[in-house]
């Protein structure tokens, strides 16, 4: 490198010449195959300090990652620095105060597994490999949203390193606006966060559910399954439903619930009776045990993919379910799925203003998702999943900001909904220059006064 003067990089660094480069910029969405100046392992609170320092002395632009999986492949850039968390995975449990303080390099199952230890949870992400960081800064929707609500509803504190490299903490009562924003404002906005503090939860055992049918049953399973998202329907249940097709197909539902196996088997009798289930499995079984069946249905390892996740706000009408049927028949290469992630319950009882995270009154969230095994499968594949999203744009409402995609004209409104102007009001007051920026990323208030729109 040719930067000699100036502040030092610390921490463990990865330059383009070396042996671990290839593996050390590698995004999970390997469709997007990128070139950073650098990258640093950081491996404590001092080296995020210094890369900050350094890349603004030299320049240099900047990307945050913690583990990997944004959809857009934005947490690596070409000829800039990567400022990689997954390296600092310290937890501190206090059992006493029923919270946990646990380091953002943290994945989403590692987190799972050392509270599970201790019988404690903290509502997680889906797939085992989403790093703790981007996860909760998006809102973090889990197995267990229904009751417990999103990851951000337990967030009590949150440590970040600014864009003047100083410490700072915000939660209720200190940096308050900032603790709001965070709070669903997505990663990587308005600084490098270090830490989160969450409250904990006690579960050992959960009732878990896994009903698999054939994919012909869609409609009728479809129709009864989105019953149990409605603000009538008992939110100990979180309900998930995937729809495959491809190579293999799949129609199958999961859901972890806060009670008896007994109950949550009379509870899904009205699914039990939708179509023609193939299996099903309903049993009381360690909260761990459901945590990884369920991580066990999410993609596992880096592929090139395309995906979005609109929101669904009412219960979706025949027109839209035989538009999903027509998609999901139609797939254009090796492998694409419909995702429906069951919200509301105690995600909705929290106003949409009360933090970034707007979409609280929907009844869940839908992806679609399409990966291909040959560099020609790709464009097949990503109009696939625009035009499915265009599609159910009558049916559906914004988009989960975890599930980013360039190709969004007003993604501000998209992302954000009203509380977008608040958003960039923040980032005026914590990074007025500007300097955490990516395609998307919140511009301070200013710099959106003087382009006056969102494209």
């Amino acid at each position: 490198m040719h930067y000699k003067k100036g502040p030092e990089l610390t921490g463990r660094i990865v330059l383009p010449k070396e042996p671990q480069y290839n593996i050390a910029r590698q995004e999970f969405n390997t469709f997007f195959n990128r070139y950073p100046l650098v990258i640093v392992f950081v491996q404590e609170i001092k080296d995020v300090i210094n890369a900050i320092h350094w890349a603004r002395y030299n320049d240099v632009p900047i990307r945050i990652r913690s583990g990997r999986h944004n959809y857009e492949g934005l947490s690596v850039l070409n000829a800039g620095i990567v400022i990689d968390v997954s390296d600092m995975k310290h937890v501190e449990i206090d059992s006493r105060c029923g919270t946990a303080k646990v380091q953002t390099g943290l994945r989403d199952f590692e987190l799972a597994q050392i509270l599970g230890e201790q019988g404690l949870v903290v509502p997680p992400g889906l797939c085992p490999t989403t790093g703790i960081a981007g996860f909760t800064l998006g809102g973090g929707q889990s197995s267990l949203s229904r009751p417990l609500g999103l990851a951000i509803d337990n967030l009590l504190d949150v440590e970040m390193v600014n864009a003047d490299g100083c410490l700072l903490h915000a939660n209720s009562n200190e940096n308050a606006d900032l603790f709001w924003a965070l709070r669903g404002g997505g990663g990587g906005n308005f600084g490098i966060c270090t830490s989160f503090c969450f409250r904990t939860h006690p579960i050992d055992t959960v009732a878990y559910a896994e009903i698999n049918w054939d994919i012909q049953d869609l409609k009728p399973v479809l129709q009864s399954w989105q019953k149990y998202t409605l603000p009538c329907s008992d939110k100990r249940l979180t309900p998930l439903l995937t729809i495959a097709s491809g190579e293999s197909t799949l129609l199958l539902m999961q859901g972890v619930f806060l009670g008896s196996s007994e109950e949550l088997q009379q509870l899904l009798n009205p699914l039990l009776h939708a179509g023609s289930p193939q299996k099903v499995f309903i049993e009381e079984i360690p909260w761990l045990e459901a945590a990884a069946k369920i991580a066990a249905t999410q993609p596992d390892s880096p592929e090139p993919f395309k995906s979005v996740g609109p929101f669904v706000y009412h219960l979706l009408p025949d027109e839209a379910i035989t538009i999903i049927e027509r998609f999901i028949n139609e797939p254009p290469t090796s492998s694409v799925s419909v995702f429906f992630h069951g919200l509301g319950g105690a995600v909705a009882e929290v106003p949409n203003k009360a933090t970034a995270y707007f979409y609280r009154k929907a009844l869940s969230n839908i992806s679609f998702y399409s990966t291909w095994n040959t560099p020609e499968g790709a464009g097949p594949g990503i109009r696939w999943v625009e035009d499915f999203r265009k599609a159910m744009r009558p049916f559906t409402r914004g988009v989960y900001v975890n599930t980013p995609d360039l190709a969004i004209n007003n993604w501000c409104k998209a992302y954000y909904g009203s509380n977008f102007k608040k958003l960039t009001q923040v980032k005026a007051e914590y990074d007025p220059d500007n300097i955490f920026r990516y395609p998307q990323s919140i511009p301070p208030d200013y710099i959106l006064k003087n382009k006056n729109r969102c494209n």
